[in-house]
């Protein structure tokens, strides 16, 4: 009798999915518990470990990319001491680096050990949300939730519906298996139902990348009637009869679609759109100041400049630092355009280079590396939560496997020469 135990390899990614609110939520009530900051350096501590433990096993542009933030790190401490006597005076500074310390666990880890069950990963990721919206939330899944905005999932939280959605897709397209098929309409009906803008526009660019890396890199999936017609009629039968068509037929339901659409049509004008450009252009220009490498423990010290427009009074306290609703704004206002590249280029080299390799991708590579794509546009809106850079790892892991990639050609072997006739000058005598 064979035991499995490949669930186990499951560890590294749930130990950074758990950081999410959706999961903190069963053992914490108060998000800013002092517990969860401690699971935080946990994470990092972790983080730093493992990548030191894999590194050997990184590929080598991922050994320089870890070796550059542990000299930030270093470079950010030196600063630290010599301007305020601390190694890490301000720790919030310091976060924005040390969250990327789990990625090159979860990218090592996985990397040497092989992807984890992913279908497994999926139906965790899923049972976790929906029992906390059985427990938690309950409320947020009526008809008046929605109309009165009252979301129940953070945006982070339902962002994690997303990888789920993408893998179950792909798994029906290629299996044909309808359970994953209602997955994945469940996943997206789901999304659109919390109202985060800001998802729907990562979902809709994850489908377009998902359907191009189809198109072009898999070649078990063939995007026929056959498959693609149930992702059109069911939904369509769902939607015109039982309580779904009620709540459709109700004009205020169809009010709220057309005012989030015309949200996302016109971000800087209505919506929480106009707030975060509010944001931008009060902190620009401390952006242009420093361009390059930010403000980086300076910044903490200054003073908040985002104002209420009902009360004139800054949004956060001073002294608890900026709370930028933007990973681009966030990044650019600490460490300048450096703290962005060191984000983003590494990873957009390394998709970079596996997309032009002529290797096929998995139907499970395409649907990780479209959410990972997704991320771009995120970013826009809302800073990245923790977990979202252990996906990302998971992502580089799963796109860079030994085994997804072309084996190198084997030398080709060497005719054997015919052995030269001994010379008779060369043969000693041998006494009879």
């Amino acid at each position: 009798m064979k035991i499995h135990l490949r669930f186990l390899l499951l560890t590294a990614i749930v130990l950074v999915l758990l950081s999410d609110r959706a999961f903190t939520q069963f053992a914490f009530e108060r998000d800013d518990d002092p517990l969860l900051g401690k699971y935080q350096y946990l994470l990092v501590g972790l983080g730093l470990a493992g990548g030191l433990f894999y590194f050997r096993t990184m590929e080598p542009l991922m050994r320089t990319w870890f070796l550059v933030l542990l000299g930030c790190l270093g470079g950010l401490a030196l600063e630290s001491y010599h301007g305020w006597g601390s190694w890490a005076v301000y720790p919030h500074v310091f976060s924005k680096l040390t969250v990327l310390l789990p990625l090159f666990a979860v990218y090592g880890y996985y990397r040497r050990r092989g992807l984890p069950p992913l279908p497994l990963l999926v139906r965790l990721i899923l049972l976790g949300l929906a029992i906390n919206l059985a427990f938690f939330n309950q409320d947020a899944l009526s008809l008046s939730a929605f109309l009165d905005n009252e979301r129940g999932f953070s945006v982070t939280s339902a962002y994690l519906l997303l990888p789920c959605a993408m893998l179950a897709l792909n798994w029906y397209l290629s299996r044909g298996n309808w359970l994953w098929l209602l997955t994945f309409l469940g996943c997206v009906g789901l999304i659109i139902f919390l109202q985060h803008r800001t998802v729907w526009i990562a979902t809709a660019v994850a489908l377009v990348l998902n359907l191009l890396l189809i198109w072009r890199k898999v070649p078990g999936i063939r995007l026929s009637l056959h498959r693609l017609g149930p992702l059109v009629l069911v939904p369509v039968l769902a939607l015109s009869t039982g309580g779904l068509a009620a709540a459709l037929e109700n004009p205020n339901v169809v009010k709220k679609l057309v005012q989030s659409i015309e949200d996302i049509q016109n971000p800087t004008k209505q919506g929480t759109g106009s707030w975060r450009m509010q944001q931008v252009e009060s902190y620009t220009p401390f952006v242009q100041e420093r361009p390059l490498l930010g403000w980086r423990l300076d910044g903490f010290e200054l003073p908040v400049q985002f104002y209420s427009l009902d009360t004139d009074a800054p949004v956060w306290e001073n002294g608890t630092g900026h709370h930028f609703h933007s990973f681009y704004l966030d990044r650019l206002f600490y460490f300048g355009l450096a703290g962005v590249l060191l984000v983003l280029l590494v990873p957009l080299i390394v998709a970079g280079r596996r997309l032009l390799n002529p290797a096929p991708f998995t139907p499970e590579t395409a649907a990780l590396l479209a959410y990972a794509g997704s991320a771009v546009t995120y970013g826009i809106s809302y800073d990245w939560p923790v977990y979202l850079y252990g996906m990302l790892g998971l992502v580089l892991a799963a796109i860079t496997q030994p085994a997804a990639l072309p084996a190198a050609a084997p030398a080709p072997r060497r005719r054997a020469e015919p052995l030269a006739p001994p010379q008779p000058h060369l043969l000693r005598h041998v006494p009879a």
